[in-house]
């Protein structure tokens, strides 16, 4: 769910942040000391827990922003912010150029936190920790300091585990052996916080411990996942789409009726294949298409009237960079991208199975 945008920056909220914002929301409201011991009605109690989730919030997106600026200061453009279950996560559209750029985009976020955590300090001792309102921002204070400790963390994708890659890149001068380095120190941590959290179940049987667990478990899945996306970048580095393409398993001419491409569909598969007129490709039908047709019956309706065209197709040019091609099939979830040349005449489709041979193959 889009919420707006911040210097060019589309904020977007996942609906995993509405669960955490309501969990939280009821803690604040429930069970926190200063909101229950004071003379609040439960109105009250409600409305100083929503602001002071929003605010904490707030102070996540704060966080990300920090990065997203520090990001395009060094040339790396931004796309958006998303804010979702575990905090939130900045869209960058490229890799740093260098380990100093990489190093100081992951650590500017926990520096905004902690400043953050300081300003509601000072604020929340002027109003007096005593009161609701003071001891609320005293609770963002120590929210905002835990969360810069956290992300400190040397374990990917937090900032504490960029950071140390930065490190290791520099020292080694080897993007790649740098993240291999980083994911197996990132590897064993999420293990260790996987480990602390079930002992603090089993001794406590209290839902942190789940919650640990949780943590580590999301920290092994996206360590390895950027592992696995240095190894893609390393292998297809200076290639272009034309080293990756196939040809296409079949085609469907342009005066095929449906019900014709329907059944050459069906016989493989189920994939998208290209409609042709001569050597252009006019289009893609895939089997989601059929439901174009409505009450036509098959053989009454041509393939072109029910096709995918071209101009609503991503689709690559054969000089194009092969890593910002696959990021296009992953991104846009597609099942290929058509590779095609200036007069629109087909040379090949991207798969994520010809993709996956040739990095096999280097």
């Amino acid at each position: 769910m889009r919420i707006g945008s911040l210097f060019g920056i589309e904020i977007v909220v996942n609906s995993s942040w509405l669960f955490i914002f309501a969990l939280v929301v009821w803690a604040l409201a429930s069970g926190f000391v200063p909101f229950q011991t004071a003379e609040l009605g439960a109105v009250g109690r409600g409305t100083l827990a929503v602001v002071t989730a929003l605010l904490f919030f707030g102070s996540v997106l704060v966080h990300e922003l920090a990065h997203s600026v520090v990001a395009r200061t060094r040339g790396v453009p931004v796309s958006s912010i998303t804010l979702f279950i575990f905090g939130g996560v900045s869209h960058l559209e490229g890799e740093p150029p260098n380990a100093p750029g990489e190093a100081w985009i992951a650590f500017v976020g926990p520096l905004a936190s902690l400043m953050i955590a300081a300003l509601f300090w000072l604020v929340g001792r002027g109003i007096g920790p005593q009161t609701p309102a003071g001891a609320g921002l005293e609770y963002l204070s120590a929210a905002n300091l835990m969360l810069a400790i956290f992300n400190l963390l040397p374990a990917a994708p937090l900032d504490g585990g960029r950071v140390f890659h930065a490190l290791v890149w520099r020292w080694t001068g080897s993007r790649l052996q740098a993240t291999r380095v980083a994911g197996m120190v990132g590897r064993v941590l999420a293990w260790i916080v996987i480990a602390f959290g079930i002992v603090t179940t089993l001794m406590t049987g209290l839902g942190g411990g789940l919650w640990l667990m949780f943590i580590g478990w999301y920290l092994l899945q996206a360590g390895s996942a950027e592992t696995m996306g240095a190894e893609i970048n390393q292998a297809l580095r200076g290639l272009s789409a034309s080293d990756l393409m196939t040809p296409p398993p079949a085609t469907i001419p342009a005066d095929a009726t449906a019900d014709g491409a329907f059944e050459q569909v069906m016989r493989y598969g189920g994939r998208a294949l290209p409609v042709m007129l001569g050597e252009r490709i006019l289009g893609l039908l895939a089997m989601r298409d059929m439901d174009r047709l409505g009450e036509t019956p098959r053989e009454r309706a041509y393939v072109t009237s029910i096709m995918t065209k071209l101009d609503a197709i991503e689709h690559a040019a054969p000089e194009d960079d092969a890593l910002s091609v696959v990021r296009r099939l992953a991104m846009g979830g597609y099942q290929q991208v058509p590779v095609i040349d200036e007069g629109d005449r087909l040379l090949g489709l991207v798969t994520r199975e010809s993709v996956l041979r040739r990095i096999a193959s280097t």
